[in-house]
């Protein structure tokens, strides 16, 4: 396995898990057996997200923002004349 591989799927285990939390405390005050406070839940849940998004961020530009192959240089110089 090259060193590619396993980078990419570092990324997409890291993105994954981060999307079970954010799924999972999105819908806890729906299916949870207590009452929630969702004012307080909202701010908890915008304050726990904020600390993810970050990183998540950084992973997805970096590992899936980049172009395989170069962008072709353009050798054409105007004509003078």
């Amino acid at each position: 396995m090259s060193i590619r591989k396993v980078r990419a799927f570092l990324a997409i285990t890291v993105v994954g898990v981060f999307m079970l939390i954010t799924g999972t405390m999105a819908i806890y005050p729906l299916f949870g057996k207590t009452n929630v406070a969702l004012n307080e839940y909202a701010d908890f849940f915008s304050k726990t997200a904020s600390v993810y998004t970050g990183i998540i961020g950084v992973i997805v530009g970096y590992y899936f923002g980049r172009a395989e192959e170069p962008l072709p240089k353009d050798d054409h110089k105007p004509k003078e004349g």
